[in-house]
């Protein structure tokens, strides 16, 4: 019989050790094995719920609140706001910059025979102002002037519709010029809504909610290639969505955002009631223009929302009624500023 070596007990002592190979393939494991693995098996030891079969359905059900709180109530835009108050107006005038390229050259610019341009710099104006004299009470208008507003119209056949842009591009189809052939109120009115939208930041908050956890972590991991200066997070919040620029144009808002952009349509024609200062003077434009707008839109739609506006800009009908219910609620001394 052959004597055993010392190495042959050695090797024999780890055979018989199961040990060592559990350590071994758990090691390997736990290098890939996600997070929630380890701390979500201690969570519902902490509740009282220890078998397999109720651990899963408290998981469904965690996954399921979840959901619900983020796709029906406010908090995916209470967190996408968060994250772009973080975000410089630069970087969205550098992203509007280059979602503009994109859109002309599919929508190319036209020149502007309907007062597009005009009528969108003295709303600019009268925002400014609003602003400076401390009437905007919401605030909205604090930014206004940090924006490199820019108002033109495009051709694109058979496409009613407009465009806002982030950091202060506005769009008109000239297909909606012309089909709607709207007053210089109305038009005032389509103006403003998109300007609501470009204030909102309603463009990079959709962009936001649709790949939260990518942005965080990607704002929180960037790396600048031209290692110039340090980025801040909402610097690299603003770069990471440069991703997004090719498509933004063409991107659809909620209802939510509809009227969002409403209220800053009417807020900012109601301002030019008060602009009487010097070599400032504005035109007035009635609030209730915003209204006139959405029942002209209704109408060349035959009350079906079947057109490329209402396709981007949902809700039609029901914004229409809001706006009237707000025209309603205005006592008599507030309906009397303003002359139609």
């Amino acid at each position: 019989m052959r004597r055993r070596t010392r190495e042959d007990q050695s090797f024999n002592k780890q055979r018989r050790n199961p040990y060592n190979d559990y350590r071994s393939r758990t090691d390997d494991h736990n290098r890939v094995i996600p997070t929630a693995s380890i701390w979500f098996p201690v969570l519902t030891s902490k509740l009282g719920i220890k078998s397999k079969r109720q651990q899963e359905l408290f998981l469904v059900a965690c996954i399921a609140i979840v959901l619900f709180l983020w796709y029906m109530t406010p908090l995916s835009d209470y967190c996408a706001s968060l994250i772009l108050w973080t975000v410089p107006v630069e970087s969205d005038v550098a992203l509007g910059r280059e979602s503009l390229l994109s859109l002309e050259r599919k929508y190319p610019q036209v020149p502007d025979r309907w007062g597009v341009k005009s009528i969108g710099s003295e709303l600019v104006k009268s925002g400014r102002i609003s602003a400076e004299d401390g009437r905007d009470e919401n605030h909205l208008f604090d930014n206004i002037h940090l924006y490199h507003w820019d108002f033109g119209v495009v051709h694109a056949p058979q496409v009613v519709n407009a465009f806002a842009l982030p950091g202060g591009v506005v769009r008109v189809t000239d297909t909606l010029l012309r089909v709607l052939d709207l007053t210089d109120g109305e038009l005032a009115a389509l103006i403003g809504h998109e300007m609501g939208h470009v204030l909102h930041r309603h463009s990079q908050k959709r962009v936001v909610k649709n790949r939260l956890l990518t942005t965080i972590w990607e704002a929180f991991t960037f790396d600048d290639e031209d290692n110039t200066n340090e980025k801040s997070f909402g610097q690299a919040v603003g770069e990471g969505l440069w991703k997004s620029a090719s498509f933004l144009g063409d991107m659809a808002f909620s209802r939510a955002d509809e009227y969002q952009a409403d209220e800053v349509a009417w807020d900012i024609l109601a301002s030019t009631y008060s602009n009487y200062h010097g070599q400032r003077y504005i035109r007035h434009y009635h609030p209730r223009n915003v209204r006139r707008l959405l029942e002209k839109l209704w109408d060349f739609q035959g009350g079906f929302g079947s057109t490329t506006w209402e396709s981007t800009h949902p809700g039609t009908k029901d914004r229409i009624k809001a706006l009237e219910e707000k025209w309603d609620k205005l006592n008599f001394f507030d309906k009397r500023k303003f002359t139609l």
